[in-house]
This record gives C-alpha cells, sequence and structure tokens, in this order.
C-alpha cells in the first residue's frame, strides 16, 4: 500500500447553536498536517464551515494528486441488524442508511438541527417505542424518544435484534454507543448530523466522489485501498492517544495529538497495519464489520 501525503483529523460537534467567536472546547476543531511536516489545528464555529473548509482542502490535494487520510471522530456505522430494522437494502446496508440520514437530517449553516426528531422518528419505525436511540433535554422527550434510557438492549423487532454495542465497541468500552443522543458522550447526535455530511463529500461532491473512499466498508480493511490519488474517509477515536501535560482546549490538543500519531505511524511502517484491521475477527465478525457496523481506526 502506498503511503499517504496529507492527514487530516476531525473533533466534531453536535451544538445547536454557533460556537462562540472565542476558540473553545466541546466545539469543532480540524487538526492537518503532511506526512512529516508541521502540524495545525484550526477553529469552528459552524459544522457548515468546517466541512466547507475540509472540502476546498480535499480538492485542491486530489487535483494535486496527493493521497489523503481524513479521520472523522463520530460513529460511522451501527450495530448489526439496523438496516433490516428499517427494512433498507440488505447488499450494502451501511450506505442505504447514510442515504437515509441525508435525506432526513436537516442541519443548517447556523448549527440549527432536526437531530432529535429523526431519532424519535427513526425510533417509531424500528419499535414504535422509546429505542435503540435515547437521550433528549428534559422536557423534549416524546413517545418515541426518551430523555433516559426506559428500556433494555437488546432492542427487538420481526426483522432483527439490535445490541446496544458495535463489536469495537465492545473492544474498548469507553467509547460511547451511537444510539446515546444527548448527555456527556452523546456521540449519536453527532453521527446524526455527521453522517448525512459526509455522504456528500463523498458521494455527491463532482470532484471527489471518483477518489474518494469509505475505510473499512468500501475497501474492505486495506484490500481495496486504490493506488495514486485517493481521499480514504476513516472513524477515529482521538482520546485513545494519551495527551502530555495541561490542556485549556483538549480537543485541539488531541486533533494534533492524533495527526501527529498518523505521521508516526505510517514513519514506523505500521500504518497500514492498522488499516488493515485487527487479524483475530472471525470470517463471520469480518462480515458484520464490513457490512454494518464499521471499525474505528487505531483499535486492535
Amino acid at each position: 500500500m502506498q503511503s499517504f501525503d496529507y492527514f487530516i483529523a476531525v473533533d466534531w460537534s453536535s451544538r445547536a447553536k454557533p460556537s462562540p467567536v472565542k476558540p473553545t472546547k466541546d466545539a469543532i476543531w480540524v487538526g492537518e498536517g503532511s506526512a512529516s511536516g508541521r502540524v495545525s489545528a484550526r477553529y469552528f464555529r459552524t459544522r457548515e464551515l468546517a466541512v466547507a473548509y475540509v472540502e476546498r482542502k480535499l480538492i485542491r490535494l486530489i487535483k494535486a494528486n496527493k493521497r489523503v487520510l481524513v479521520g472523522w471522530d463520530f460513529v460511522l456505522g451501527y450495530p448489526k441488524g439496523l438496516g433490516a430494522a428499517l427494512r433498507i437494502d440488505k447488499k450494502h446496508p451501511w450506505k442505504h442508511l447514510w442515504k437515509l440520514l441525508d435525506r432526513l437530517i436537516i442541519d443548517e449553516a447556523d448549527n440549527y438541527n432536526n437531530r432529535f426528531t429523526v431519532g424519535a422518528e427513526l425510533n417509531r419505525r424500528i419499535s414504535l417505542g422509546s429505542g435503540p436511540f435515547w437521550g433528549v433535554p428534559t422536557g423534549q422527550s416524546g413517545i418515541f424518544l426518551g430523555s433516559k434510557r426506559d428500556f433494555s438492549y437488546p432492542v427487538v423487532n420481526k426483522r432483527a435484534v439490535l445490541s446496544e454495542r458495535r463489536l469495537v465497541e465492545v473492544r474498548v468500552p469507553k467509547m460511547q454507543p451511537g444510539w446515546k443522543l444527548a448527555y456527556a458522550g452523546s456521540v449519536g447526535s453527532q453521527a446524526l448530523l455527521g453522517i448525512p455530511r459526509l455522504y456528500r463529500l463523498a458521494f455527491k461532491n463532482d470532484v471527489l466522489k471518483a477518489n474518494s473512499f469509505i475505510w473499512p466498508f468500501e475497501t474492505r480493511f486495506a484490500d481495496w485501498i486504490p493506488a495514486g490519488p485517493c481521499v480514504v474517509h476513516t472513524e477515529i477515536y482521538p482520546s485513545m492517544i494519551p495527551l502530555k501535560g495541561k490542556h485549556t482546549i483538549p480537543d485541539k490538543a488531541q486533533v494534533r495529538a492524533y495527526i501527529q500519531w498518523l505521521q508516526t505511524e505510517q514513519q514506523a511502517g505500521v500504518l497500514g497495519n492498522w488499516l488493515a484491521g485487527p487479524d483475530n475477527l472471525s470470517k463471520m465478525e469480518r462480515k458484520q464489520v464490513l457490512r454494518h457496523e464499521g471499525w474505528v481506526l487505531g483499535v486492535s
């Protein structure tokens, strides 16, 4: 596998309003750097501005015949069965779920969004109850989405059995499940708002769609990563990289540390091993990961 020329890491946010003008934590930070160059981090007040920046950067890099690895700090897949539960096409359930979220999610330029409405609608379609998605600010709960987890996993309907965690989250218990839409560590809201943005970036952009690949779904881990210019999008968990010292804005430090980790691993010749995925998945588990759940770069 050829080396990458450039790395980008995006620490995401599901804020419903623009972040403060002054850079702060719990907002969007984009870390970046060439394979062996200086690492920088940029602050963005909205998802719209952040994705527009990444889009422009990727277009320039592809036109310059560069190979780019992009890491997104939100869930790219859900536990096996969600596609069946929603009556989504069986061949590529992850991609059809992305397409569905792209149709349902409203995410305005000022960060206004309908993620809780969509969570409730998905629950209605799946269980006619408050699950598998849960979590909404107090006072906003309804029939199909509760402020607390008032049900137990697995969530079962006639077509599927939905576990609380993906295989990768079982291996790293500190990771939060994608069903959780509110409160500390609510990666579910970030995923509902992030997946549609990534879907349009990778599959609808006229310049990028021919060179964009979603790891590990489309690349089958590292089996189908092409030679030549490309953009490989991955799911990352920046918190896996320990930070040294104290930081006023941990998010900024984490994306910088993750880029530095990618640089170091590539220089050591082992980044390809991480992209190849864990070698201790069974045949059925590998199929589950590649068709439904995805994986997190850096987890063995």
